[in-house]
């Protein structure tokens, strides 16, 4: 009986790390979820503005894990515009695993944005080349592993 238990219970655990675009191998940006109903059909998309250019990129592997740890964990594409993103959770209305035209936003903006830059200080002081996270109220900057990115639900 023990036994049945313990492969139902890694029977759940392997199902509830299901990827919506495959499984990431850099996470990028990892961060907690609060507020998400668990049955939505949930995806993780990169938003941006960026010389008059609006950009939005759904297509990168994430994990988001409604049932266990309420996190996610999403690779960050490298062919971008540099520029400032933020990370949005959407409703996938299609099931195409793309944030595109009919997906409603679900998430509040964080006030923290990812910055794609090309050079140093780009955009904000002490940003390096590469992927940054900017916490807008006080300007700091993390150049390294983007965690903590916690998304609220509206």
């Amino acid at each position: 009986m023990k036994k049945l238990l313990t492969i139902a219970a890694l029977g759940t655990l392997t199902l509830s790390a299901c990827t919506l675009a495959g499984n990431p191998t850099k996470k990028d940006v990892t961060g907690q979820l609060h507020g998400f109903s668990a049955n939505q059909n949930l995806g993780l998309a990169i938003i941006g503005f960026n010389n008059g250019q609006y950009t939005a990129d759904g297509t990168e592997s994430q994990i988001i894990d409604k049932f266990l740890t309420g996190g996610f964990s999403l690779d960050l594409p490298t062919n971008l515009p540099t520029g400032t993103y933020r990370v949005i959770v959407f409703k996938d209305a299609n099931n195409n695993n793309r944030y595109d035209t009919g997906d409603t936003v679900l998430s509040k903006d964080n006030g923290k944005r990812l910055i794609y830059a090309s050079k140093a200080n780009q955009y904000y002081n002490g940003t390096k080349p590469g992927w940054n996270l900017v916490v807008l109220s006080n300007q700091y900057v993390q150049t390294t592993l983007l965690n903590n990115y916690d998304l609220d639900a509206m």
